[in-house]
């Protein structure tokens, strides 16, 4: 949980490449508010979320990875 304006980071500290994609894969939409494409080993993605609300991502390679950014 965040507040508006603030930018998060996520890591990639596996061994393989990842996405942070916004969207879950059953709900459609996949990375249209933000998308990372690949992202290797030791890197980051960073995104500024401005508005508020909840906002579901996911790993497009491994749809079963998922966490919740709760903006307010």
């Amino acid at each position: 949980t965040i507040k508006p304006g603030t930018s998060v980071t996520w890591t990639n500290n596996d061994s393989t490449l990842h996405t942070v994609s916004s969207g879950l894969p059953e709900q459609g939409a996949v990375g249209t508010l933000f998308d990372s494409s690949l992202i290797a080993p030791g890197k980051t993605f960073t995104h500024a979320f401005d508005k508020t609300g909840s906002f579901d991502y996911s790993c497009t390679l491994h749809p079963f990875m998922r966490g919740q950014v709760i903006v307010k």
